[in-house]
């Protein structure tokens, strides 16, 4: 299987355990041999090192009560084997859970992942999440607001 479907595939197994709300399975898909991951989520500060990863997914355990995520136009690179870069854009829809007034929110980013093989397969060890800019985000927003029936009857 080439790199780009090897990747597809992991961010199968990746989008499939956030929809669980599986955050040990999220942390499975780490390689478990790096000192100092790097996980940068576009809400929280960056987690560096598996104290504050933990501590991120176990927070995540308490105030979500679903979570599923969308990806699209995923790009690979193999600098070296055995190392593959992947980015990919991202929605991203989440339910709070009731105790945190259970509304529900979404967005979009764009994410760079390095990962590597291992024995059981691709494990990222450094993943970062691009929001847009905020003026740039609000007019891609504004054209989501729009009925479909109304876009459709002005596509020219």
């Amino acid at each position: 299987m080439a790199i780009d479907g090897e990747i597809a595939a992991f961010l199968d197994q990746y989008r499939a355990c956030w929809a669980r709300g599986d955050y040990d399975g999220v942390m499975a898909l780490w390689d478990k041999d790096e000192a100092n991951p790097i996980y940068v989520a576009e809400e929280a500060d960056p987690c560096i090192g598996w104290d504050a990863m933990c501590k991120y997914f176990d927070g995540n355990r308490k105030v979500l009560a679903r979570t599923t995520i969308r990806t699209w136009n995923l790009q690979t690179r193999e600098p070296s084997p055995g190392l593959a870069i992947a980015f990919y854009e991202m929605q991203w829809n989440a339910k709070l859970a009731a105790s945190v007034g259970g509304a529900i929110m979404g967005g979009f980013n764009r994410v760079s992942g390095v990962l590597r093989r291992k024995p059981e397969g691709w494990r990222l060890f450094h993943y970062v999440e691009a929001p847009l800019a905020a003026p740039v985000y609000v007019r891609r927003a504004a054209g989501y607001v729009v009925d479909p029936d109304f876009r459709a009857a002005n596509k020219d």
